[in-house]
Formats: structure tokens, sequence, C-alpha cells
């Protein structure tokens, strides 16, 4: 898991910076302890700046492929002294407190205390036993429905408002409707629609022409009040091959037939198993996440400086 290691190269001068800081703020000045003693790991000193064996060793692995032979050894040893050498020199001249190097020195520090802190816990899967994850499946049902559509034919006429135009219209297709329901070649076949009625009993456009057949519809429809109006009729139809009664509404005048349906189904539990633990093994990593940063916050109080 790759992501988990975005400190591995943390370029050495911020590293030493980190160390020197915080060595300029303990330690003696160099010249006032002149036979200071080299503790245990410790390979060099410049000034207050100290480079240990693990320096070392991460200078190898980062910029030589982790060789350890003599002339390797050597030209790191060189990196190393030159790094001090002027690491030392900015601390002299006061850049060890610079705003900038402040601010990147706590960026990495808290990538640091991440790496070591709490990567390691989120490299681990989260354990969810089968249990868990059927009871987060049964409270979650819907997310697993898929809803029942309805394919459907219509002949419509565009009434308007005027009463007397409803009339005329109601009427028309209330004898397209007998002719549907005495005519075997459509009563018998609901897979053809109002087959030849749309061309001289429809106004709408995008089906006239093929038996009324407009597609695919879900309850609520599509956002158009048209479509809406056509799906609420639909959905009162109670059998495959059914026509509705000629309703009048102000989206005009509809008579409906139900051509085919595809019930709502449920996903089995085995079916999105996988997923399921996938979302919940994210979803306790950034709770885990989130209970670090609590506490890191709860341990560590702010002492803020008087203003006058």
């Amino acid at each position: 898991m790759n992501r988990f290691r975005a400190g591995a190269g943390i370029p050495y001068s911020f590293v030493v910076l980190i160390m020197l800081i915080g060595l300029n703020a303990c330690n003696e000045p160099a010249e006032t302890n002149p036979v200071a003693k080299h503790q245990p790991g410790e390979l060099f000193r410049v000034g207050s700046v100290v480079i240990h064996q693990a320096d070392l060793t991460h200078h190898l692995q980062q910029h030589y492929a982790a060789r350890s032979d003599e002339e390797t050894r050597k030209a790191a040893l060189q990196d190393l002294v030159r790094r001090a050498q002027f690491a030392q020199e900015a601390i002299d001249a006061g850049l060890a407190s610079d705003p900038v190097i402040n601010a990147e020195v706590h960026r990495l520090l808290e990538l640091r205390l991440r790496e070591n802190r709490l990567y390691p816990r989120l490299q681990q899967d989260p354990e969810v036993s089968e249990g868990q994850l059927r009871e987060i499946y049964a409270s979650q049902a819907s997310r697993f429905q898929s809803p029942e559509t309805r394919q459907v034919a219509v002949l419509w006429l565009d009434s308007g408002p005027d009463p007397q135009k409803i009339r005329r219209c109601a009427k028309r297709l209330s004898e397209a409707r007998l002719f549907a329901l005495e005519n075997k070649a459509i009563a018998d076949h609901p897979e053809k629609g109002f087959s030849v009625l749309g061309a001289d009993y429809s106004e709408h456009s995008a089906s006239r022409f093929r038996g009324g057949m407009v597609g695919w519809l879900s309850r609520e429809g599509t956002l158009d009040p048209w479509s809406k109006a056509l799906a609420e009729i639909a959905f009162k139809i109670e059998g495959k091959g059914e026509i509705s009664p000629v309703i009048s509404r102000k989206e005009g005048v509809f008579l409906v037939r139900l051509v085919d349906l595809k019930p709502a189904v449920k996903r089995p539990f085995e079916a999105v198993a996988a997923s399921l633990l996938k979302t919940e093994q994210a979803r306790l990593r950034k709770e885990l996440e989130q209970e670090f940063e609590e506490t890191i916050l709860s341990q560590q109080p702010v002492e803020w400086a008087d203003r006058e």
C-alpha cells in the first residue's frame, strides 16, 4: 500500500534541519563544549550538528541504492559532512528559527509521526465479520434494490385547457381504446403497443409512428411534467397488456398501455459482500485516523501568549 509511504523520500536537508533545530535549542554552543564525548552510534559532529550511523544508512538507501562498499560509503560520508557543514553555517546565521524552516519542520514532523504511529495500523485490513456485513446489508437494503420499471405505449392528444377540446380529445381516445380492446391483432400482442392506432390517434411525435411505444419508465418518470404524468398512469395499470382508462390531465389526454415490466430486484448479499467489505474497511480506517488525530490534539495543550 504505497500511499502510506509519502515520507519515504524526505529530503535529507530537512531531516538535518529538524535535528539541528532541536540541538540548537538544547545544546551548548560547540566552542563552549570542546571536550564533548561522542555518543554510541555517532559518526561525527560539526558544531551542534551530530550525524549518526542511522543517518548514513538512510542516505545510502536514498541516494546509493543501499550499496555499502567502502568507496560508496566514503562518498556518502562526504555528502553528509558537506551538508552538516552548511547546516551548521545556517544555524550560526540564525536560520534555524526562520518561519519557512519552521513551517516545513512542523509539516515533516507531523508526517513522520503519522508514518510511525498511524500508517502501520492503516496498512492492516480491519477485521469485519460476515455477521457484521450482513447487518450492514440489512440496514442499507435500499442501496441494493433496483426499482421496478415499466415499458409502455401511449396515445396522447394535446387538449390544452379548453373544456370542449378536452371532451373531444377524450371521446377520440375512447374510440381508440374500444378498437384496441376488440381488435385481436392489438389486444393479443402487447409487444406491439397500440400498433397502427398511433398514427391516427396520437400527437406525440416521438412515438406515434412506432405504435405509441415510449420505452421504459421508472415510477418517478423523468424531470418533465409530461413524463411524470405518463409514469403515474402507467404504474396504476395492474397487468401486462392492459390498457388504462382515458385520462385527462393538464398535460393533455392520455391512453396508456402496459407493454412489459421488470419487477424490483434486490441484489443478494453474496453479490455485494466484497463491495460492502471494502466500504466498511475504508470507514474503519477513516475512524482510526480520526481517533488518532483527536488523541494527539487532546494530549497536546496550547498555551497562548498573553496579548495586551
